[in-house]
């Protein structure tokens, strides 16, 4: 589906439109889609209604040549008017990676719109000035990297030790290689550029307002991010973390039925009857 999201035409599906069943709203991460959450749809359809959204620049949602479009606030306001005028309650929201620092926004600016988060391999920015200065010229590096020479630079992303995995099947592989080359270079350089972790807003200090449900899930392979999602935990009163052992970053892909189940298991508790 299309929809005019304060001047961008956002793309959406839901895939299950069952009224007794509460909606669970996929986010992707960077260079991700609504395709990429395709293995575990016909299971989520068991228990909730599934929706996935290209965010802004990625997949068939339109993009902006100005890179501060992509800015949290920007994105998050697309977000909330999406998620508040076109979904129904009781709603869930789940965030990968870039998706999931999205996801985190939202829910600390409107605790009211959703019903429970679940964050994976995400994190809540960068504190440390020195190093969110760092992070910045990588992510401009990688800007340019893009604009360059896409192809060159998705050949590099790939090598990054955080998608490391022998859980992979080589579809999963074909399937990732392909959402990415269909991006726009200039969509993905606006979007390192305006919402990379660098520049992102750390919102440490805000975590404990967070009153819903929260389900934090890592892989036991990612250790940098096992390691943030346990300072979120400390953070966030209502939160429980679970850290799959057989994945690194992309636990979405790499244990896609177990974690189902702990989506299942969270969604069913915290449901209201």
């Amino acid at each position: 589906m299309k929809i005019k999201i304060r001047g961008i035409q956002y793309h959406y599906e839901i895939h299950q439109n069952k009224e007794q069943l509460p909606y669970l709203v996929l986010l992707h991460g960077f260079m991700g889609s609504h395709i990429s959450f395709r293995e575990l749809i016909p299971s989520l359809s068991e228990f909730c209604n599934p929706i996935t959204i290209d965010l802004l620049g990625h997949g068939e949602t339109e993009g902006s040549e100005m890179h501060y479009r992509f800015a949290s606030k920007e994105q998050s306001a697309d977000l909330i008017k999406l998620i508040s005028e076109q979904f129904q309650y009781p709603l869930f929201l789940y965030g990968y990676s870039m998706g999931g620092r999205l996801a985190l926004q939202v829910a600390l600016q409107r605790t009211d719109l959703i019903q429970g988060l679940i964050l994976e391999s995400t994190t809540f920015g960068i504190e440390n000035e020195q190093e969110r200065q760092a992070r910045q010229a990588l992510d401009g590096q990688r800007a340019d990297s893009i604009i360059g020479n896409f192809n060159q630079f998705l050949k590099e992303w790939k090598k990054l030790p955080i998608f490391e995995s022998e859980f992979l099947t080589e579809q999963m592989r074909n399937d990732i290689n392909e959402i990415q080359k269909r991006q726009d270079p200039v969509s993905m350089s606006n979007s390192l550029l305006g919402f990379g972790t660098g520049i992102m807003p750390c919102v440490k200090e805000h975590l404990n307002i967070l009153s819903m449900p929260v389900k934090l899930i890592a892989g036991a392979r990612d250790q940098k991010f096992v390691n943030v999602m346990s300072t979120m935990q400390t953070r966030i009163k209502p939160a429980s973390l679970k850290i799959f052992e057989k994945a690194n970053h992309r636990v979405h892909l790499e244990q896609p039925e177990a974690l189902v189940q702990t989506i299942k298991k969270f969604i069913q508790t915290n449901t209201l009857k």
